[in-house]
């Protein structure tokens, strides 16, 4: 399992909006691949949870379901310093899957793989 976890990921920071039942929390993108993103947060959702996020794109809305893989849970001032938030590993779409893999291939190709 560890081997799939391991694809490379490329940075960047995006705004999100995510939560459990409501989306309500505020975060931003560390890093996003095909399969998933890292959601550097002060707020933190328990690893095996499903969560909603939101990206607001300038060419349309992205909303995802995921599932946190792992998370790391930091004082809200040091967040700048120190990398906190969630791995979430997507699930499924509910918009905008099209642009989310566009915006990842552009990624690709802008760093290479």
């Amino acid at each position: 399992m560890a081997e799939d976890r391991f694809k490379k990921r490329h940075r960047k920071r995006i705004s999100v909006k995510f939560g459990i039942d409501k989306i309500e929390k505020l975060g931003f993108t560390d890093d996003i691949n095909h399969d998933g993103l890292f959601i550097r947060s002060a707020v933190v959702v328990m690893p095996g949870m499903t969560i909603k996020v939101e990206i607001n794109h300038p060419q349309g809305l992205i909303a995802l379901v995921g599932e946190v893989r792992w998370g790391k849970k930091i004082p809200p001032n040091v967040l700048h310093k120190i990398k906190g938030g969630m791995g979430v590993q997507i699930k499924s779409f509910v918009t905008g899957e099209e642009l989310y893999h566009a915006l990842c291939d552009e990624l690709v190709a802008q760093r290479g793989e």
